[in-house]
């Protein structure tokens, strides 16, 4: 007998639930249709949850275009879980930003820049208690490159930490991109000062400030510095301290740790980024450490930008305009967490700068021969 559809593909809107649903509509969903997934406030998974119906449970493909937020979304956990019950494997090819106009011809879209970072899915349904999940990392789109971005570009099952770094993500997806970089984010958890250990509730003369987003990289700075900018701040003891934590949150390592264990753009509050260990080698010896981050002050003005958003210039500070430098800082640190310089440092670039991961050459030492990406992804650094 018929069991279902071998394919379902399908490009879902996104939409807030509540502006296309009336809470009518909504309760019948849950109660008549039993939607598990209405708690995540987006048309989205819904639709996904139908595909999972409609596909022949064994061997079945959903093939979908959906947001980023699939992947480590906070709200997403009952989408994720749906897909982890009902399938064998999942297969994860992320795209970043603005991949040029691919999301700008909706007559809903009327912004001349819509950002939008999506995810294309490809789950096989299949009874597997623990189905295999790959993932790319985040990956450039522009027009001449999609095919190239669809076919060439290889996925890998994603590294597990061994430890309960947090559990906002425990059943997240597209996390940690090479062991590498998980062997670090270990370590990081395992030093003795977080971030957040140096409040100084009373002091008001000296405060970091965090940006509400950090798509990128990490831009801690003394508050107030650049305006306007979106900030959370932590008051510290002195200006000693705020170097400290400058040169800790600021280069590769700052970032990656965020981007594994954080939302991976936006920073709710100071307890985001506080949970960021201080090397137990920088609180013995802080001096090589502050000297950076004194350096790093002396380049905010070398390394202002400006973004408009809705009528608005806004201003942050990106200290990767100075590569030399970042480059010292992340050497410094990775050798303070007592790790090699390399291959760790290749990997980390290429995480923050969102350039297209080649995974095989990410996970061997030397390039394969005709590999198409060898132009593109040769330095890693944006």
């Amino acid at each position: 007998p018929w069991r279902g559809f071998d394919v379902v593909i399908g490009n879902p809107p996104y939409e807030a639930l509540k502006k296309s649903l009336s809470d009518e509509r909504i309760d019948a969903l849950k109660t008549v249709s039993k939607h598990q997934t209405t708690n995540i406030n987006d048309l989205y998974p819904l639709f996904c949850e139908a595909a999972l119906a409609l596909a022949d449970p064994d061997g079945g493909v959903v093939a979908l275009v959906v947001p980023l937020s699939i992947a480590f979304g906070r709200q997403e956990t009952s989408i994720r879980k749906a897909f982890e019950e009902r399938c064998a494997s999942i297969k994860l090819r992320n795209y970043d930003n603005r991949p040029d106009t691919a999301f700008n011809s909706s007559p809903t879209v009327r912004a001349p820049e819509n950002r939008q970072r999506a995810t294309i899915i490809n789950a096989e349904l299949g009874v597997n208690a623990t189905p295999v999940i790959q993932s790319t990392g985040l990956q450039r789109w522009p027009a001449r490159e999609r095919a190239q971005c669809l076919i060439q570009r290889p996925t890998t099952r994603l590294p597990r930490l061994d430890i309960e770094v947090d559990s906002r993500i425990r059943s997240q997806w597209l996390r940690v991109p090479t062991e590498e970089v998980a062997d670090m984010v270990s370590i990081i958890t395992e030093q003795k000062y977080e971030v957040g250990s140096y409040r100084t509730p009373a002091s008001d003369n000296f405060r970091l400030a965090f940006p509400e987003t950090a798509y990128q990289f990490v831009s801690a700075l003394p508050a107030n510095v650049v305006s306007p900018r979106r900030e959370n701040f932590l008051p510290v003891e002195d200006n000693d301290v705020l170097r400290l934590l400058m040169a800790t949150l600021n280069g590769h390592v700052g970032y990656a740790w965020w981007w594994t264990v954080g939302d991976g753009f936006h920073i709710k509050s100071v307890s985001d980024l506080g949970l960021l260990t201080v090397p137990d080698a920088w609180v013995a010896d802080p001096g090589p450490a502050i000297e950076l981050g004194e350096r790093l002050l002396q380049a905010i003005p070398q390394c202002i930008t400006e973004t408009r958003n809705r009528g608005t210039v806004w201003r942050n500070v990106n200290f990767h305009l100075k590569p030399d430098l970042i480059e010292e800082l992340d050497k410094l640190h990775i050798a303070a967490l007592g790790l090699e310089t390399e291959p760790l440092l290749t990997h980390l670039r290429i995480m923050r700068s969102s350039s297209s991961w080649n995974y095989n050459r990410a996970w061997s030492p030397e390039p394969e021969v005709g590999d198409p990406d060898d132009d593109e992804d040769g330095g890693g650094e944006a």
